[in-house]
């Protein structure tokens, strides 16, 4: 009788001695960009997927978890689960949500996809292939999720076209699109190692609590689901970083620059969360403030770096700027939000008093002082602080150019570059550096205003431009005078859940 293997010698025969081992063909056509970004490899057969994770043992754990997930779901869903959330302006936020994080759970699974394929190394194939399962997993429900909130709520009725179409999710493109277009090395350290390990906790676990202290248990559920992966994409991206740093000196600088490139591409497109931690829910567990101090600065700068000093790796070339901008960030994106919120799919809202003392609270220095002017001249009209225009936006990171210089918060952070003998525009100081470093890679920037000018749009403008979005004017604009907060209101009176909440 044949001995039985032990765990990792059964790890070895089902994930190891899988790769093609082409005698016909080079193998540097078969992998045409594996030296095109200057990586040296040495011996990377030692590098091990510190999970270990079989094929059998993974989809036993996702079928497991997909169980879990449906169960709440559906007891959720069956208990009338949307009425009882303390107030419903939470689901704009979660709309939020779902235009920008879902496309990138599928285009994350695209990327991955695209890695595993490119790097000839048997252990990132077998762990890439899980996690581009994990992302599809991950888009499917989180779909299924939004199909049941379309039932109740405005602006997802056509959430295929406008995921495609609105102007907001061209944040989230550039980032995948600029990832897809760099070499695999450098794709694994945007997705796996700046998206996942060092932005992904700030994304699931601050925004999960908040819907479980607002009472969304169906969110919390996709939350838990998803961040469960999280530990693992994690990981492959922590120790396939650490084998590049050991295989060669010559890597080095390298990974520094790619580093400091996609973790500010990271911190930008994860600005919206910001919003979603400090505006949106109308009970607040933690502040992105407090959320960016225990999950990036302690967490990564003063933990994870530290670790890579022996490597000869710095901290990103922008993370004092983040750190800085924390005391902004929520805020400025939220007055973004407003100024855009009559061709938005998700609205804005007026700030009750108890919203303005949580944030006073929260933000001593700032809120009072440079914001709440701002959100107060929505008190009286809730379009006051609409912008009348179509704004400038980053090259870069395709946001707004509406980010506050946090050394003085009075200007623009706004940043001009030339190349072939025209200017670009970039946010920060941050973004302009990414731009420097590849301009000819961001001038080609689909740009709304282009669009909308060259009739792209449509032209019997306003009526076609929400057409081409997949949403009607009236599901924009401020909530609190939406008729889904009316709608809202009379569900709860139907049920006999009359009580508003006061903050109190």
């Amino acid at each position: 009788m044949a001995a039985r293997m032990g765990l990792k010698q059964k790890y070895h025969a089902m994930t190891r001695d899988l790769m093609w081992d082409s005698q016909e063909f080079d193998m540097k056509r078969v992998y045409p960009l594996i030296e095109k970004e200057g990586i040296i490899l040495k011996d990377p057969s030692r590098w091990e997927d510190p999970f270990r994770m079989a094929y059998n043992q993974y989809v036993k754990v996702q079928a497991e978890k997909d169980l879990l997930y449906h169960a709440v779901r559906n007891a959720f869903e069956a208990n009338e689960g949307h009425a009882k959330v303390v107030d419903a302006r939470w689901y704009e936020g979660v709309k939020a949500f779902a235009i920008a994080v879902q496309p990138a759970e599928y285009q994350a699974h695209r990327l991955m996809a695209y890695i595993g394929r490119n790097i000839p190394i048997e252990a990132i194939r077998f762990a890439t292939i899980n996690q581009c399962l994990d992302e599809l997993r991950h888009a499917q429900i989180e779909i299924k999720h939004y199909a049941h909130m379309s039932k109740k709520i405005d602006g997802l009725h056509a959430y295929a076209q406008t995921n495609e179409n609105l102007w907001f999710n061209t944040v989230t493109k550039s980032f995948f699109e600029d990832a897809l277009s760099a070499g695999p090395f450098e794709a694994l350290v945007a997705i796996a190692f700046s998206f996942e390990y060092v932005f992904t906790n700030i994304l699931f676990l601050p925004f999960a609590t908040s819907a479980a202290a607002v009472g969304d248990d169906n969110f919390v559920a996709v939350g838990k689901s998803v961040q469960s992966d999280e530990s693992r994409h994690m990981a492959l991206g922590m120790s396939a970083l650490k084998m590049l740093l050991e295989e060669d000196d010559r890597n080095v600088p390298i990974i520094q620059r790619w580093l400091d490139k996609w973790y500010w591409r990271a911190y930008r497109i994860f600005s919206v969360v910001a919003t979603l931690i400090d505006y949106y829910p109308r009970i607040r567990p933690i502040s992105w403030k407090r959320a960016f101090k225990t999950y990036v600065e302690d967490q990564v700068f003063e933990g994870l770096f530290k670790d890579f000093r022996k490597y000869g790796i710095r901290l990103p070339l922008h993370a004092e700027d983040s750190i800085k901008e924390k005391e902004h960030y929520s805020h400025a994106v939220m007055r973004i939000l407003n100024h855009a919120k009559h061709v938005n799919a998700f609205r804005g809202f007026r700030l009750h008093p108890d919203d303005y003392e949580w944030l006073s609270s929260e933000y001593p220095d700032t809120f009072e002082r440079y914001y709440a002017p701002f959100f107060r001249r929505m008190d009286d009209h809730v379009l006051a602080v609409a912008t009348p225009g179509i704004p400038a936006i980053c090259t870069v990171c395709q946001i707004p150019l509406e980010f506050p210089d946090p050394d003085n918060p009075t200007r623009f952070w706004t940043q001009y570059s030339e190349y072939n003998n025209k200017t670009y525009m970039t946010c920060s100081p941050g973004c302009k550096h990414i731009f420097e470093q590849e301009p000819h890679k961001y001038a080609q920037i689909w740009w709304p205003a282009e669009a909308y000018v060259s009739g792209e749009f449509g032209e019997n403008l306003p009526d076609d431009l929400f057409k081409y979005f997949g949403f009607a004017p009236e599901e924009a604009n401020e909530y609190y005078s939406s008729r889904d907060y009316e709608r809202w209101l009379q569900y709860r009176k139907q049920l006999g859940l009359d009580q508003i909440f006061t903050g109190r």
